[in-house]
């Protein structure tokens, strides 16, 4: 059944059953834990240090993103990236998903909004403000949705046990990074976000139509809460980077 609205991105439609699906050409070849990163060179140089096999692809026409199997004492997990924006974060889920992936730990950086924030700082996002459009096609029309709570809930355990310092909070999500206003970054940080980012919406709408087990770390990036952009130098944070990659590796095993 079809919600219909005057605005076409809050239409929703109730049917779970949509002309193509990932599993019509995709077959289970993954394991159950998955890792997604952002972080091209230092997934490079992680696969390289522990020599890890591809074992299979994300394809696109733009390019063919390689999933790496990393063997942990007497599991397999994998590890790839997504493509990007909130439409490639839902499509990301839903093909490893179709792959056999049904737990995932996703790290990325994100915009900082508040004040005072340090590069490297690690969020924990509860939920998404959902100012983009593939969220809106998995879930019925909201103005937040949440992240999967009992797995926010054990990786904000696993994470203390482990001693690495957090933060939990929302975070916006954008379809428009060349649209984030000083009255639109002060209306988002004043309905309580931290971050900002392009990906979470959608990553959380596909985990919750599935319920799949998700949970996403951000590190504190580029400032934009000032009235000026202040990058921070934050795409050349090598070891933030590389330790968040690993302290991922590290939750999934646990969760």
């Amino acid at each position: 059944m079809i919600i219909s609205h005057d605005y076409p991105v809050c239409e929703y439609d109730t049917s779970r059953e949509p002309i193509i699906k990932p599993t019509d050409f995709l077959e289970k070849c993954l394991p159950e834990k998955c890792v997604i990163t952002f972080f091209k060179k230092e997934l490079n140089q992680f696969v390289s240090e522990h020599n890890l096999p591809i074992i299979g692809h994300l394809h696109s026409e733009v390019l063919d993103i390689p999933i790496y199997d990393y063997q942990s004492e007497n599991e397999h997990l994998c590890i790839t990236m997504p493509f990007c924006t909130s439409p490639g974060a839902a499509g990301t889920i839903e093909e490893l998903y179709a792959m056999g992936c049904n737990k995932f730990v996703i790290c990325g950086g994100a915009g900082a909004l508040v004040k005072g924030s340090k590069v490297g700082e690690i969020i924990i996002p509860i939920s998404a403000v959902r100012d983009e459009g593939a969220s809106y096609h998995y879930v019925k029309p909201s103005r937040e949705i949440a992240c999967h709570g009992a797995t926010v809930e054990a990786a904000i355990t696993i994470l203390t046990k482990m001693g690495v310092p957090f933060v939990t909070g929302k975070t916006w999500t954008t379809d428009a990074m060349y649209r984030e206003t000083p009255d639109m970054i002060e209306k988002r940080r004043n309905e309580g976000c931290v971050t900002v980012e392009m990906e979470a919406a959608g990553f959380f709408a596909v985990s919750k139509y599935y319920d799949i087990p998700l949970v996403q770390l951000l590190y504190a990036g580029d400032d934009v809460s000032g009235s000026t952009w202040d990058s921070r130098n934050w795409n050349a944070q090598k070891s933030v980077r590389s330790n968040l990659i690993q302290c991922a590796v590290e939750l999934i095993k646990q969760l």
